[in-house]
């Protein structure tokens, strides 16, 4: 008798575990497979389209998949007892909402402004013969996506279903404006993004709906719409500079926000963690150049600022993370501490020293506040730099041949000298003293 096991069934199988049931897995494995089917069959269908008929004919293809696959997942859910294969065919519904939205936009877009559609790539050339057909068809589909999109958020979360469903809704709402503009989408994608963050954490903060699989599952779905809405900007459409810093913050927050649902020692938190220094990082750089485009102010007063928001959502992930707080504590005050230093030795603008003092003052205060050496240290760093280069500024148009140049040096010296001798018993009490405090206070 041949007792030797199958190699495929061996790849499943890891030491000190039971053999895998091939059987008792294959519903899950089936259910994956045919997900991924579904979504392949979905934006292929959306890339090469269907060979007869016109657009509108296309479309409601694509609407009725939608339609069945909620209408399937009901049923099977009623009439098969099976909660597992339901949700998922629900939620694939939901996922191919923004995908009907965006073809309802193209449509309207198609009539609505002078751009011949016709230059687009033809599996995107979406168009209608008339506004008031393209105006129509949406309405007829609202009449199925809005059914659809209750229905989906009522069994992935009932208690947070209506308001789930209206916010999902709002934000797929936003593909049908004819707006192609890349400033206009960024800021509009901005705006959704904030609105869709705080609505969704004020629904959920108080949900145990929220902390389940398809509560989270539901959460996340908020986001689809916008990633559609910038990825069509970005694939479409001229690339931006403020489009590019819009989608690195708006990946920052779409990383908090789900980092925000799971465990505190979750391994994908920390991952989510570490993947949003990235974003953080690059719009230091992308806000500044954005922001001389649009303004015209120059970039070595800009960058500061930009900066200290890059600092702040670095600083912001130290403050989220059970794990490594102190090392994203580090990134952000020596990040921002070598930038504001590598951009005051380039320029010897007054205004840049006064913004470098004043965030240094303001990291100072925050750190002295939270007790945080690190951010004390780096806010006292840069009032050193700043002040430093104004003093070095002032030397440099000064003329030290002068008598009265010596002579000021001179008295100050000399106070100098006579503040050291007449307070030197307490000021090294005190030095001790809060030296012994700072080393009690966070890294």
């Amino acid at each position: 008798m041949n007792t030797q096991q199958d190699p495929w069934i061996e790849t499943f199988i890891r030491p000190g575990q039971q053999k895998f049931d091939l059987m008792k897995n294959l519903p899950a494995i089936l259910r994956i497979l045919g997900a991924g089917a579904v979504l392949v069959a979905m934006y292929s269908f959306l890339v090469r389209g269907w060979d007869s008929g016109n657009d509108v004919f296309r479309y409601f293809l694509m609407l009725g998949h939608t339609g069945a696959l909620a209408a399937i997942g009901l049923a099977s859910g009623h009439w098969l007892k099976e909660s597992k294969s339901a949700r998922l065919l629900l939620t694939l519904s939901l996922i191919s909402i923004p995908a009907n939205f965006a073809i309802l936009g193209a449509f309207i877009f198609s009539q609505t402004t002078g751009i011949d559609v016709s230059t687009y790539p033809h599996y995107v050339a979406w168009s209608v013969d008339s506004l008031n057909s393209g105006l129509v068809t949406s309405g007829v589909a609202l009449l199925v996506l809005i059914p659809v999109t209750l229905f989906g958020f009522t069994v992935l979360a009932r208690s947070m279903s209506r308001k789930l469903s209206v916010l999902y809704l709002l934000s797929n709402a936003a593909l049908l404006l004819p707006l192609r503009d890349p400033q206009l989408i960024g800021l509009m994608v901005m705006v959704l993004a904030v609105i869709v963050i705080v609505l969704s954490h004020k629904t959920s903060r108080h949900n145990t709906a929220a902390k389940t699989n398809e509560g989270a599952i539901a959460l996340g779905l908020q986001l689809l719409p916008l990633a559609v809405l910038m990825g069509r900007s970005l694939w479409l459409y001229s690339v931006d500079l403020f489009l590019l810093t819009i989608l690195a913050a708006t990946l920052f927050f779409i990383f908090r926000q789900i980092s925000l649902y799971l465990n505190p020692h979750s391994k994908i938190k920390g991952m989510l963690e570490s993947w949003s220094v990235v974003p953080a990082i690059s719009v230091s750089f992308l806000l500044a150049e954005a922001l001389q485009v649009m303004t015209n102010v120059p970039y070595e007063i800009l960058f500061p600022v930009s900066a200290l928001v890059s600092a702040a959502m670095v600083y912001d992930i130290s403050r989220r993370s059970q794990s490594r707080p102190d090392t994203y504590r580090r990134i952000a005050v020596v990040g921002l501490v070598i930038g504001l230093g590598i951009n005051l030795l380039a320029n010897t603008n007054p205004v840049v020293s006064l913004l470098t003092v004043i965030i240094g003052v303001g990291m100072s205060m925050l750190g002295y506040k939270v007790q945080q050496r690190s951010v004390f240290s780096g806010g006292i760093v840069l009032m050193l730099l700043g002040v430093v280069q104004q003093f070095y500024d002032l030397v440099q148009h000064f003329d030290l041949g002068s008598w009265a140049g010596l002579a000021i040096l001179g008295v100050v010296s000399i106070v100098i000298a006579s503040v050291m001798e007449s307070q030197g018993g307490n000021i090294r009490p005190r030095f001790v003293a809060w030296k012994t405090k700072l080393a009690e206070w966070e890294r």
